[in-house]
């Protein structure tokens, strides 16, 4: 079993993991020793940490870590993964798409897999069935896009998204707003599964990421959901580097 620490733009997230299981989970506006201590104390089996991050964190999280487990790897783009990684920059590769994308290839081996992270930006990546990671898109999230529009305009207001899905046409300012932004998304998803379907055959589809609930039953693509995504691939990539200290 393993800690892991998954820091994104909005939250963080702790978790102990045992292979595919994420036996427990938590979500936290900022993580601190004391949320790590309540994990470590609750399952003494834990043996070793990672912590992948896509923002600023405290070299305390880290020290404490390194006190608590062995192996303990901050994820960075030297970290070895169980991928062939054919991205051209490497070192401008978030961590969190590197996660979702080795979970992806985790959860479906030897399969072609478009992983789709909805957080503040949405991420479209593809693994090929021969474990390569090519690279993807990158495209501004749902929030992101009320406010840039609202920001970006003089009298358009700063909206939220539905609960249903909108219909094509908006009968009023804010529901155009709304069905211009949530429609244009889902035909920008819909297009991309679409496209690179035709590319890479029987293509499984998984969508993850914050706002990934918001889209099940809105896309008129078959896709699979897993929040648990990134925490999968963080833990097999812990396991990996770990079997070669060995």
């Amino acid at each position: 079993m393993n800690l892991l620490l998954d820091l994104g733009n909005s939250y963080g997230k702790i978790a102990a993991c045992d292979g595919t299981h994420v036996v427990e989970s938590a979500t936290y506006e900022k993580i601190t020793s004391r949320e790590i201590s309540y994990f470590h104390t609750r399952y003494p089996g834990i043996q070793g940490a990672m912590i992948s991050s896509v923002v600023n964190y405290s070299r305390e999280i880290i020290d404490y870590l390194n006190n608590l487990y062995s192996p303990c790897i901050e994820l960075d783009h030297s970290t070895s993964i169980p991928l062939k990684n054919c991205y051209r920059t490497p070192e401008t590769l978030g961590y969190d798409r590197i996660a979702a994308a080795v979970g992806a290839n985790t959860i479906y081996p030897g399969e072609n897999v478009l992983v789709i992270d909805a957080g503040t930006a949405i991420t479209y990546d593809i693994v090929t069935s021969q474990g390569e990671f090519l690279g993807g898109n990158i495209s501004p999230g749902l929030e992101i896009r009320f406010k840039s529009l609202n920001k970006y305009t003089n009298r358009l207001p700063l909206l939220e998204r539905p609960q249903e899905k909108p219909a094509l046409l908006g009968g009023s300012t804010n529901e155009a707003i709304q069905s211009g932004i949530v429609n244009g998304l889902l035909f920008e998803m819909d297009g991309f599964i679409g496209a690179l379907s035709q590319n890479y055959p029987k293509l499984q589809v998984v969508l993850t990421g914050g706002d990934a609930k918001y889209f099940v039953g809105k896309l008129k693509s078959s896709i699979f959901v897993n929040l648990n995504l990134n925490l999968i691939g963080l833990n097999r990539i812990l396991d990996h580097n770990a079997q070669k200290e060995i």
